[in-house]
């Protein structure tokens, strides 16, 4: 079956350009038993792309219709039987209508009006159309809806635009080298070199049924409804639940035993409500759902604290105490020193059991000039130095020693899962050329990060180890 998908995949593409993404979503809808909605403006081939998709359908049949309020209920669903009503039975005509198709492209389905559309409801949600008394099973797996815009505010039409679990924003043609072979190449009658049968459609839905979810991608899934609800986005449990059997039979229709975190960037075409939304969904999903296993961030803030805390600790003890005669105060750090000394710039200092008297800048405002500190611990063969004391360097070494083995065990799985994420990404026929850089390229990201953090512990280790020489 997965042979057959990627064959159809790949002649759909050759034949419409820039569609991959509607057309992984119109195949994973057809197999799925979910409807398409196009936003966009016509001349973009949506009913096209609709037609050619019943086509893959062996034996399918395919139904077609322009919507205004204009339009009856017999244009849609049939006719009404004349026989019937001598009988005094409400009956229609269905066949060649849409409660016998398998396939069906609805343009401009918003302009539906009420009487056409509570029928249409029940038959994109139950598969069921009533005929008069008679209760008909619908064979229809997919209904392809189109419009130039979103749907009015209108409690009833909320309900129809739900009832699409996959939306895509359809834009003209954006590569003058496509649009060049568009507009120069000689149309032709799609012909698919693979069929799929109704059975293939109804086997792949039942079986993958029960296709059980990796955690990682149950854990995503939570975070991500958490976060919508914290933006006070809500989608419906029936729509999670559709998402999630989507997924199954796209796992499913690839060969594989298990929903894993590659299929959830699928998501991106069922969850917005306004195409604006997109963008940020897809950042989303790029951040909760695909950033792998990973995580760098805690051990990345403890190497920081490690860095900051070293360059605390080596600036803790002067050669000898320094006293301040006028603060009556003594100091021992530094930077404490330094920074007296730059609230008090006429404040002198002395060393114990000396009455000399030290200035520790060279610029003064007063007219006083005495020798300077720094000068005179050089002369001393003590001069202030960044330092640390032995029992702390090897307290700090120790510790660059648990990182850099921590660090090592992080690549190493890093590098595992970028290279299981490859091949599963490579196998992904549902993913457009750029879900899988940008997922690759996001994933990269912690590989950058990994570089950075080892840089980090190197300048950690030279820090701890060096002993720099304080100018004045």
């Amino acid at each position: 079956m997965k042979d057959k998908l990627t064959m159809l995949r790949d002649e759909l593409n050759a034949n419409f350009k820039e569609r991959e993404d509607e057309i992984a979503g119109s195949l994973l809808a057809l197999i799925s038993g979910e409807h398409v909605l196009f936003i966009g403006p016509p001349g973009t081939a949506k009913s096209m792309l609709a037609k050619d998709m019943c086509s893959c359908i062996e034996g399918g049949s395919f139904f077609y219709y322009l919507l205004t309020r204009f339009t009856t209920p017999d244009e849609i669903f049939g006719p009404l039987s004349l026989s019937s009503l001598q009988s005094d039975i409400f009956s229609r005509k269905v066949e060649g209508y849409l409660p016998t198709a398998n396939v069906s492209f609805l343009d401009e389905i918003f302009k539906s009006n009420s009487s056409i559309l509570n029928s249409l409801l029940t038959i994109l949600n139950e598969r069921k159309y009533h005929n008069g008394s008679a209760i008909l099973d619908v064979p229809l797996f997919t209904v392809f809806g189109a419009s130039n815009e979103l749907p009015e505010e209108n409690e009833s039409l909320e309900a129809l635009y739900d009832r699409f679990l996959f939306r895509y924003f359809v834009e003209y043609v954006q590569d003058e080298s496509n649009f060049v072979e568009l507009i120069t190449s000689t149309p032709e009658n799609f012909t698919p070199s693979a069929m799929l049968t109704v059975g293939d459609l109804c086997c792949m839905k039942e079986r993958s049924a029960e296709l059980p979810l990796d955690d990682d991608v149950v854990e995503a899934m939570v975070a991500l409804r958490r976060e919508f609800r914290n933006t006070g986005v809500i989608v419906s449990d029936r729509r999670w639940k559709k998402m999630v059997q989507v997924l199954r039979v796209a796992s499913y229709a690839l060969e594989r035993g298990r929903v894993d975190r590659t299929m959830l960037m699928l998501l991106q075409h069922m969850m917005w409500k306004r195409p604006e939304e997109l963008a940020t969904l897809r950042k989303l999903l790029l951040e909760v759902a695909i950033s792998g296993g990973i995580d760098l961030e805690r051990s990345e803030k403890d190497l920081r604290d490690l860095h900051a805390s070293a360059v605390m600790i080596k600036d803790f003890i002067l050669p000898k105490s320094v006293a301040c005669p006028l603060c009556d105060r003594e100091f021992r750090r530094w930077r404490e020193l330094k920074e007296h000394a730059s609230h008090n710039p006429d404040h002198y200092y002395m060393l114990p059991g000396s009455e000399e008297q030290y200035q520790l800048s060279s610029v003064r405002t007063s007219p006083r000039h005495l020798p300077n500190l720094v000068d005179k611990f050089a002369a001393m063969g003590r001069p202030v130095t960044l330092t640390m004391p032995p029992e702390q360097r090897e307290l700090y070494l120790g510790e660059t020693e648990e990182f850099e083995e921590t660090l090592n065990l992080l690549e190493r799985d890093l590098q595992s899962e970028r290279a299981a994420l490859v091949r599963e990404l490579d196998e992904n026929i549902w993913l457009s050329r750029k879900d899988r850089e940008d997922m690759l390229d996001h994933y990269d990201a912690k590989t950058r990060a990994m570089n950075n953090m080892k840089r980090l512990l190197e300048e950690t280790r030279e820090l701890i180890m060096s002993e720099e020489p304080q100018s004045h």
